[in-house]
């Protein structure tokens, strides 16, 4: 069964004193944008059983100093107003996993936009985008296509979330459409995302291993040139980190891809991505959760490392 670790944001010695970043030596840097069923806490985060049915749907403090900007602090995850939603073609009576305050992922918040509502996310998600740069998302909610309205916003608001796809890797012997996952989402932005998709809305596609990747020479060799490139899933298969890697497996008849039908609540689901996660993008509250090997350490230890670095 796939872990998570949850990295609290805080980098100083004492997790109630404030950071002075006038006392910091680390140099300025940019940034890579940067489940899981059972979750494990570090730094004091305790993880509940609602927030465990939020990921089936589907880390440092930041300071407070003189270039914290305002500008930076409007990235920060929130969920949308009804009004927003019906208003972008989706039903939010039908939202399943709703994100709500008190769960142990999100809290009451002001918010930064009247289309936001005053629930701030705090559960950090990791996940690779089409040409394998790290980004942070989080789960608001999962829907099945009746949560489309019936007029031209609905219309359009399934054309969005289909053109953005959210690829799901379970572990091998798993549930093949389920959320025991071996590694990070993957998610194709490459159609302006974050211009064109306002409710970070995804279709669900689920990728796993075909026997002729597992049990043949070839299919073999190939995926040992993947992990020597990429590194190892949980289970030993190779990570996927790019939608080039995608489609080449995918043409060798190495890989599957699969949707849930339009009835599934879980075919499509609500995960905005933090546009810039650095300077106060990312709240001192958030954590982030991580898939596990057996021995405690990240699968994929370079999101971690990113995201404390922030």
């Amino acid at each position: 069964m796939a872990t998570c670790k949850i990295a609290g944001k805080y980098r100083h010695t004492d997790l109630h004193e404030p950071f002075d970043p006038s006392g910091s030596t680390r140099p300025p840097k940019g940034y890579n944008r940067t489940t899981f069923n059972d979750l494990q806490p570090v730094a004091g985060t305790c993880i509940t059983g609602a927030m465990r049915n939020v990921i089936a749907l589907v880390v440092m403090a930041l300071f407070a100093a003189p270039s914290f900007t305002k500008a930076d602090v409007e990235d920060r995850l929130y969920d949308f107003t009804d009004a927003y939603y019906l208003e972008n073609g989706v039903n939010p009576a039908l939202i399943q996993g709703r994100i709500e305050a008190g769960t142990g992922i999100a809290v009451t918040d002001t918010p930064n936009f009247p289309f936001q509502r005053n629930v701030r996310a705090l559960l950090t998600l990791s996940a690779y985008d089409h040409s394998g740069n790290f980004n942070y998302f989080t789960v608001l909610g999962g829907f099945a296509a009746d949560a489309f309205t019936s007029n031209a916003a609905g219309q359009q608001a399934r054309e969005i979330a289909d053109s953005f796809i959210e690829y799901l890797f379970p572990q091998a012997g798993t549930d093949p459409i389920g959320f025991t996952f071996r590694q990070s989402s993957l998610l194709d932005m490459r159609n302006g995302y974050f211009g064109a998709d306002p409710l970070g809305l995804w279709l669900h596609v689920w990728v796993n291993y075909t026997p002729k990747a597992l049990n043949t020479r070839a299919g073999k060799k190939t995926l040992n040139a993947l992990a020597a490139k990429n590194g190892r899933a949980l289970d030993g298969t190779p990570i996927i980190k790019s939608i080039s890697d995608i489609d080449s497996l995918f043409s060798k008849g190495l890989i599957t891809k699969t949707e849930r039908p339009d009835s599934d609540p879980l075919r499509y689901a609500i995960c905005p991505v933090v546009e810039d996660p650095t300077d106060g993008g990312i709240a001192i509250d958030q954590f982030l959760a991580l898939p596990l090997k057996t021995d405690g350490t990240p699968v994929e230890p370079a999101f971690l490392e990113n995201f404390e670095s922030l």
